[in-house]
């Protein structure tokens, strides 16, 4: 059997002098004097309701927007924890950390700046010269650029 139950709000001073507190106790002493609403609602609904209100809102940046391929291609061009071989030597699972161009070692800022093998793939996803704080850690669009770059290389990461 369902439980219902009363409640009433009552104004407490409590935090007496304490900046943001002063509106807060000022607008609960507003709604006490109020009349309340005969609201036949159960205990242990109003609970949650409380609750849930009071849980923190996680503010979401544009990479959890991504969709899971692009979050992956994201997230480990960022940690560095990828199949390139600058990583791959280190962890003695490649002959050389050197890319494929010769030129440096197969790190994501070599391919995403200046690879020549991926230059032409560069140049058509960013016409304008463009940092690798933007291209990793940058708006949705700029992350889905990065992401789609690197698919459309077939690197594998």
């Amino acid at each position: 059997m369902s439980q219902t139950r009363q409640i009433a709000f009552q104004w407490i001073p409590a935090h007496c002098g304490i900046p943001g507190n002063e509106k807060a106790d000022e607008l609960a002493k507003l709604g006490a004097e109020g009349d309340q609403p005969m609201n036949h609602i159960s205990y242990n609904e109003k609970t949650t309701t409380i609750k849930a209100a009071m849980r923190c809102q996680s503010n979401k940046d544009d990479y959890h927007y991504l969709d899971r391929k692009e979050q992956v291609t994201i997230f480990r061009l960022r940690t560095g924890h990828k199949w390139l071989n600058a990583h791959m030597f280190k962890l003695k699972l490649a002959a050389s950390p050197k890319c494929s161009c010769g030129r440096d070692n197969q790190t994501a800022e070599h391919l995403l700046q200046q690879c020549p093998l991926l230059e032409q793939q560069r140049r058509a996803v960013w016409p304008h010269e463009t940092g690798i704080q933007t291209k990793l850690h940058g708006a949705m669009e700029e992350l889905q650029k990065t992401a789609t770059c690197i698919d459309v290389a077939g690197l594998r990461l």
